[in-house]
């Protein structure tokens, strides 16, 4: 674990290192005794195999299946001062249990339910996906130490292993347990597994040699966004490269064309099963997943200097609404690929998913 130099405690900003032996026998004694509690002010119950603890010695984070535990509410403290106040965030408590309950779980087909959900599984589609998939590599540097991939989830394409070949290690950071024991899963000890908050980095400055972050940032809080993206940049290294994979979805102008009949039904039909639900006095179905897209013009006023490229013009609906093998479906993609390899910063501001490329 010569890795553990680039972290850093999530509470106190301060040098984490590895608990010894006989501090890991004493932690479980006192856990027995109830003499310590998690950060979140409960008391902590399991016991602790492997374990960082910060220079200070106010905090400890457990190991868990090779995953390093660094959520600050999951924190182990012997200090009733130490205490975080912090409630959890609604929208991300969302987002992180359906993952562990339900995303990142392998149906009968072989896929997870997340791509199910929302992606294009049909044959049809998959070369023009890979494509896409491997348009990420040509912005990334082609080796070095450390490739950080935020909000890995379970690295569900083979394509996305491309992306730390030349790397001696990858980077997994999710919010997600389950996500990063399926990640685990595929990358063995050439992944760090890290579970984390975008929006708080436990790493130091400055130490990855580059970064992928990929449709993941508009499941953050609208106010935290640009924040996350700000912390992946901190990251990286001198003349290290990354690049985010966003999603316009209603400020996309040629979704916008292509799709109004089908939104507007869509909107129309939720709106009235919206007031049916009321009138009967029934429950809203509960929200699977937040979601806000933030506009061209807020990344760049909120984000350091970045390039744009397009990473796919195509939404799902659009994919599923118009391709279809029985009518000239591969060939379509293939020529909407070769307009989008014509004109990449075109495609990103008008298309679907961009691609936002940082080098410092």
């Amino acid at each position: 674990m010569n890795w553990i130099g680039i972290l850093k405690c999530p509470l106190t900003g301060l040098d984490l290192r590895i608990l010894t032996e006989e501090e890991i026998t004493m932690l479980n004694s006192d856990a027995a005794a109830h003499k310590i509690w998690q950060a979140d002010g409960s008391m902590m119950n399991q016991t602790l195999e492997q374990g960082l603890i910060s220079s200070d010695q106010s905090y400890i984070y457990p190991i868990i299946n090779g995953i390093v535990i660094l959520l600050k509410d999951l924190a182990i403290t012997r200090s009733a001062d130490k205490f975080i106040k912090e409630e959890k965030d609604k929208d991300k408590q969302l987002v992180q249990n359906f993952y562990d309950q339900k995303g990142w779980f392998v149906n009968e087909e072989g896929n997870y339910e997340d791509a199910v959900i929302y992606e294009d599984l049909r044959d049809v589609s998959k070369d023009y996906l890979k494509k896409c998939h491997d348009r990420v590599s040509r912005y990334l540097n082609s080796s070095g130490t450390y490739m950080l991939d935020a909000a890995s989830g379970a690295l569900q394409y083979p394509d996305y292993l491309q992306y730390s070949e030349n790397y001696t290690y990858r980077v997994c950071v999710d919010f997600s347990f389950q996500a990063l024991s399926e990640a685990r899963k595929k990358l063995g000890e050439k992944g760090i597994y890290v579970l984390a908050d975008m929006c708080n980095m436990p790493f130091k400055d400055n130490v990855m040699d580059g970064f992928v972050s990929l449709n993941t940032i508009y499941h953050i809080p609208k106010d935290e966004q640009a924040l996350a993206i700000r912390e992946l940049y901190r990251l990286l290294a001198k003349n290290g490269k990354g690049v985010v994979v966003y999603d316009w979805y209603k400020h996309s102008a040629w979704m916008n064309f292509y799709l109004l009949p089908f939104r507007g039904f869509v909107f129309i039909k939720n709106r009235l099963l919206s007031l049916i639900s009321k009138l009967l006095g029934k429950a809203e179905p509960a929200k699977r997943l937040y979601f806000y897209a933030h506009t061209y013009t807020y990344f760049r006023e909120n984000l350091p200097p970045f390039k744009l490229a397009v990473w796919r013009s195509l939404s799902v609906p659009f994919m599923r609404y118009y391709i279809h093998p029985m009518l000239f479906g591969k060939q379509i993609l293939n020529w909407i690929y070769t307009k989008e390899e014509k004109d990449p910063e075109l495609c990103g501001r008008k298309g679907e998913y961009p691609m936002f490329i940082f080098e410092k």
